[in-house]
């Protein structure tokens, strides 16, 4: 059974939450700098444990970069994770 969890918390704590997030996927993915892995949009759901509308709606929102090849859209792990890093983490 899921359950939710509602919490207040500061915009600066939900930063460093994120921050921390993000370095716990850094170590467990570290061949993504070396390889700058292309991953689907289904992997990139599944790495940031998060739903495909939030990720299409970033995309749009330029808040990540993504890679079209036709219909087919890619992204690259390393330029996900910088551009989240450098907008402070997972916007709210």
């Amino acid at each position: 059974m899921n359950s939710s969890i509602l919490l207040t918390i500061s915009s600066d704590e939900l930063k460093a939450m994120m921050i921390e997030v993000f370095k716990e996927l850094s170590a467990k993915y570290p061949s993504a700098a070396e390889k700058d892995e292309i991953i689907d949009r289904a992997e990139l759901c599944k790495r940031l444990n998060l739903v495909e509308p939030t990720i299409i709606k970033w995309e749009k929102k330029g808040k990540i970069p993504s890679l079209r090849v036709g219909s087919a859209v890619r992204y690259s792990w390393f330029k996900v994770l910088n551009a989240l890093e450098k907008k402070g983490g997972k916007p709210s």
